[in-house]
């Protein structure tokens, strides 16, 4: 006596490839290391865009430049609604409904704009009076836009 088995894939190979294809997945977000900028002249020393926003997220005492951390802090304020993103992207992906790629690139975009809308709102502490002076504003970590235009993301899958 033969038996006949038929296999009726309901889609859990492909779930399952989502899924381990997921595992490795990440995407990165702030001023990465190949943000584009002339170099600023500061102090006698020329200093890229990446320098420029380590220098305003953890601060600089010594220079007398406070910590005004627009990406940690950025993060840290908002990540319940990072969190609902991811949420609602991971459903997509493991429904088929996008890509992994595509939900990676969307919760990049979300979280830079995130974080830009940060820096427009402006972080404490305030600009010193000689830095008002200087720029003509009070808003900290806004002088050019460049620092801003700068936080984006890339893909890594």
């Amino acid at each position: 006596m033969t038996a006949r088995v038929t296999v009726t894939d309901r889609g859990a190979d492909g779930l399952l490839s989502r899924l381990r294809r997921a595992a490795g997945a990440r995407v990165r977000v702030g001023v990465l290391e190949e943000a584009t900028k002339a170099t600023r002249e500061e102090e006698g020393s020329p200093l890229t865009l990446l320098e420029v926003a380590a220098i305003h997220e953890f601060g600089a005492p010594a220079a007398g430049i406070p910590q005004r951390s627009f990406i940690r802090a950025g993060v840290d304020a908002q990540l319940p609604e990072i969190q609902r993103v991811q949420r609602a992207l991971a459903g997509q992906t493991i429904r088929g409904a996008t890509t992994l790629d595509v939900a990676l690139d969307r919760l990049g975009a979300k979280v830079a704009a995130l974080l830009q809308n940060r820096i427009s709102a402006g972080i404490d502490p305030p600009n010193s009076a000689a830095t008002i002076a200087r720029k003509g504003s009070s808003k900290p970590l806004v002088d050019t836009g460049q620092l801003k235009a700068a936080i984006t993301w890339r893909v890594i899958s």
